[in-house]
Parts: structure tokens; sequence; C-alpha cells
């Protein structure tokens, strides 16, 4: 998921220079092309970590992170902001680095870490994005085994530095999805065993040009596990425990009865960290049948969703699937969901405002050459009206 400079970084030359361009912080008659790391090495000169944790967290993401920020054309102002931002405020919560001689809490976002960057792309450009799980080491020793601690310490922190987070619906929501104090302690040893993954929160921030906007996930699979309910049930009680005036409750409806139909639990719940009036709900489904019928009947809700945005939308997910060779066929469900077998995913977003949900749908690109990826996504973008993406995707993708 705006500037100049006038200090120069070491064995980069400012002779000749005359105007630097308010996008990259590059010049077009700089001797020597700024390299796209330049902030992150500039930055590490600067910054001191606590601990070796934090360093090792830092000189793994920062470099990806700051090549995001070029490629999306942030300022270079920007591109200090947010690095300054990661460094200061995520690489503390990120928790113990991940060496294999360690046992540590494992986190859902995959792999052994805690941290995850993405990109999203539209017609605008592309936005950085960087997903976490605050964590600290007590709940690798066991003393807060399901890392529910970390998340309001970092709150407190984000809250002073970026002033449009609102976390009542952080607070609303934790009481619905997330254990309490008491379920913890009647969960017995077996019922332990069964969640390798104890993930119950994820954290997003998306870096966009005109600020951050942060978003939460929540994973209530162990508290349904301590209740007994499903976590569809789960989600839709805590959506409506917030949505007291019932604007959301048609959608609802609809995704309820498409779940009900084809008999798959939801996975998990989203929402935008910003005036619950405002936010964005996301109910996330994972199915194991990976086949583009089943994708079809997901995107329309089993026929419920005739728009035309929907119908839209559909002709381009065909589209896609068709052009990647989306290798389908059915997988066995699994608890954790890790490579090589990744599910088809879906959300379901709800708005005040908006009657219908709108879909959206994550494609499991196992099995295919990321050159075809690249190919099929740069034409992809040459026949949307997105000539910039187009222009610079593949490269990009070469240069990470």
């Amino acid at each position: 998921m705006n500037g100049r400079m006038t200090a120069s970084p070491s064995g980069i030359s400012a002779s000749g220079t005359t105007a630097v361009n308010d996008q990259t912080g590059q010049s077009g008659q700089l001797e020597t092309p700024i390299s796209k790391d330049v902030p992150y090495h500039t930055l590490s000169k600067a910054i001191l970590f606590t601990d070796l944790d934090q360093y090792q967290h830092w000189h793994h993401v920062a470099p990806m992170l700051a090549k995001f920020l070029v490629d999306g054309m942030y300022s270079i102002h920007q591109q200090y902001e947010y690095l300054c931002l990661f460094a200061q405020l995520i690489v503390p919560v990120l928790g113990p680095y991940p060496t294999p001689e360690r046992n540590l809490y494992r986190c859902t976002l995959g792999g052994n870490m805690t941290v995850e960057l993405s990109q999203n792309f539209q017609k605008s450009g592309s936005t950085a994005r960087i997903a976490f799980e605050p964590v600290n080491y007590q709940a690798s020793t066991g003393c807060d085994r399901f890392n529910r601690i970390a998340v309001n310490a970092f709150f407190s922190q984000l809250q002073l530095l970026v002033n449009s987070v609102n976390i009542q619906l952080h607070h609303s929501l934790s009481e619905h999805l997330t254990l309490t104090a008491k379920e913890e302690r009647n969960l017995n040893e077996e019922q332990l065993a069964k969640f390798e993954v104890k993930t119950q929160y994820v954290l997003a921030l998306n870096l966009t040009k005109t600020g951050i906007v942060a978003k939460e996930y929540f994973f209530p699979g162990i508290k349904c596990a301590a209740t007994g309910q499903s976590v569809a049930s789960a989600c839709f009680g805590a959506i409506r425990a917030v949505d007291t005036e019932g604007y959301l409750e048609s959608a609802c409806k609809l995704i309820e009865a498409h779940l009900q139909q084809i008999k798959i639990d939801a996975a998990f719940l989203s929402c935008d960290l910003v005036d619950p009036a405002d936010t964005r709900f996301k109910i996330y489904i994972a199915d194991p049948h990976v086949t583009i019928a089943r994708a079809e009947e997901h995107w329309t809700l089993g026929g419920r969703l005739t728009d035309e945005d929907t119908t839209i939308g559909l002709g381009i997910l065909r589209e896609l699937w068709t052009e990647l060779g989306i290798i389908q066929g059915p997988l066995s469900p699994s608890g954790v969901l890790v490579k090589p077998f990744l599910p088809i995913m879906l959300n379901y977003e709800m708005k005040r405002g908006q009657l219908l949900p709108t879909p959206k749908l994550y494609m499991p690109l196992i099995g295919i050459s990321e050159t075809k990826i690249a190919q099929t996504l740069t034409a992809f973008f040459q026949r949307h009206d997105m000539p910039g993406q187009a222009d610079v995707y593949t490269n990009n993708l070469k240069a990470y």
C-alpha cells in the first residue's frame, strides 16, 4: 500500500542537480540514479534499536517497504515518514525475531514472521500496506499464550502518532470475538492443543498518500471453541451488537443465507478503525473447493446478487481466472492454511448506506509461475485503463 532534499546521502553526488521530482525525490540530471533503498540506508545510520530482535526485524522488512514506497510514487517526505513510523511504532511490537532454534508464538500471517507487506493496485497507483500482529515474548513463554495483552499497548502508542485512528470498535468487537480471561482459564489442555496458531487479532496500516488508514482483523475461532458457537454466528452477532439501528441487517441476512446454503462457516471479520458510522465491516470465508463454478457461486451469493457492479465484477473474475490458469480441484481443509494448499478466499463488505454487500475474491496462485502472473497482470492493467501500472509492474516485481 508530497518534496525536496538538500542533503546528499553518502556515495551520491549532488552536483549538477536542478529540480527534484516531487514523487521520487530523484532528479533527471543526477549523474548517479538514486537507489530505491536510500531512505532505508540513511535511516539505518540514525536509528538505535533496543535489542537484536528489533534490529533484525528492521533490516529484514524495511528494504522491501522502501521499494514499495518508491514504486508507489510516494513523495520523499512520505517515504521517510512511513519508514520512521515502521521503525519506531511497529518494529518494537513484532516480538522475538524467529530463528530455527527458537520455539516461538506463531502468527496466522504465515511463515514464522509476525509482519507481512503487500500492495493494493488501483488506477490511481499502488498503496503499500503493513499487516502485523503485535506480540511480546510473554506469548512464547506461556504467560500470555493467546497474546491478549500486546494489542492494547500498541494502540496506546498508535493513537499518539495517528490521530485519525478510532479504537471504539476494537473494544466493542473484542468482547464478542476474543477470549476473556475466564474463558481462557476454562479451556483444558486438550482444547488448547488443537490451536497451533493462537492469533486473535491482526492489524493492518494502509499507507495512503493522504495518511494512514488502520484496519483490524478478528479471528474468533478460539473464542468459538470455548463458547460452542460457530464463527459466523459470533461475527454476525458482533456486527449486530454495534449496529443497533439495523443499517447492515439486510446485507447480513444475504450473507448468512448463502453460508447456510453451502454449509461453510465464516473464517474471520475485519473493520476499519474509524468512526463506527463510517466503517466497513468485512466477513471472510475460505473454501477448499477451488473451481470457477464455486468462485462464481460465492461472488453472487448463490445468485442473490444480481446488481450491475456485481455482474461487471463477475466478468472480470472469469477473465483473470482463465488467463492466470488457476489450478482447480478440491483441497483438503486444514486448520492452518499453509502453502501449497491454499483455498479460494472471499470477503463481503458491508457499510451503512449500502443495502447489498460487495464481494472481493482472492485467487490462489500456487503452481503458477511468477513470469506468467506478471505477464497476465500487465496485460490486464493495459486492458483496464491502468497504463501506469502496466508500464512498471513486471520490472518492479523483478526488483523484489
